[in-house]
């Protein structure tokens, strides 16, 4: 009699243990066409998510993997049904919902286009919406292709945050964009702003033997590449020093233009 008796006490012990590991965890929201990713981790063969509960319908199956797609189009709900999953899982190691904004209204964030004033050099432009975590890009369409010039952090203060850069515009037509990432992983980009600075001179290449340096008319960005298209001198200034460069054929990337040399 004791013996049995000691066996129920252990087993309501245990029972009790397993009990207070399982924990819940709740998200609510509307039904956007989207499916709910969870990371379901394990410890060996046990997976941490017991039962998902949505809209009141358990789902205990097919759940013994590390990633769990809830596929809410299987219940046939209308677009902006609401929707609740409740997960049941192993406190020990809690599971993650990987994309709950899933659930959100779709926020359409954009970015104006960037407007430039000649008289402070400022480039500015306005986000409307919620952007993402990512930073805002600023790229200049120069030497053929795009080139970053700045990286901002977003200001997630209200809707619409306007914001302002101060740029060094290249002489004749210059393309500038901003762009950024949504909180749903989109890039999202402005138009590109066309604008030309009339107080900006073409730059010119002054030197006409090249051994030791290049001097320009005025400060500009430069690269130099080599003949293997290897980046070999990057900066901005009106003299370049290329004593260290071999002699060889190079192409010097300046202003908004791209010229061949010879270092003798």
């Amino acid at each position: 009699m004791v013996n049995r008796l000691l066996i129920y006490i252990l087993l309501g012990l245990f029972s009790n243990t397993l009990y207070a590991q399982l924990d819940t965890m709740q998200i609510s929201g509307m039904y956007y066409n989207t499916n709910l990713y969870i990371y379901n981790p394990s410890a060996g063969s046990n997976y941490s998510i017991s039962k998902l509960i949505v809209n009141n319908k358990p789902i205990s199956e097919n759940l013994a993997t590390n990633g769990l797609e809830v596929d809410l189009g299987i219940y046939e709900m209308e677009e902006e049904t609401p929707v609740s999953v409740t997960v049941i899982y192993n406190s020990e190691y809690p599971p993650v919902i990987v994309n709950p904004e899933a659930l959100m209204p779709p926020v359409r964030f954009r970015i104006t286009k960037p407007r430039y004033s000649s008289r402070n050099g400022d480039l500015v432009w306005t986000l409307r919406g919620v952007p993402g975590d990512n930073p805002i890009i600023v790229e200049q369409y120069k030497w053929n292709s795009w080139r970053q010039v700045a990286e901002i952090d977003p200001v997630d203060t209200v809707a619409n945050n306007i914001y302002q850069l101060h740029i060094n515009p290249h002489s004749g037509k210059n393309l500038y964009r901003v762009k950024s990432t949504s909180i749903k992983g989109e890039e999202v980009r402005s138009r590109n702003c066309i604008l030309s600075d009339r107080n900006v001179a073409k730059v010119e290449v002054q030197s006409t033997k090249i051994t030791n340096e290049i001097v320009l008319s005025s400060k500009a960005d430069y690269e130099i590449y080599n003949s293997d298209d290897k980046l070999v001198l990057k900066g901005s200034d009106r003299y370049i020093d290329v004593s260290t460069l071999e002699k060889a054929w190079y192409k010097l990337f300046f202003d908004n233009q791209i010229q061949d040399f010879k270092k003798k």
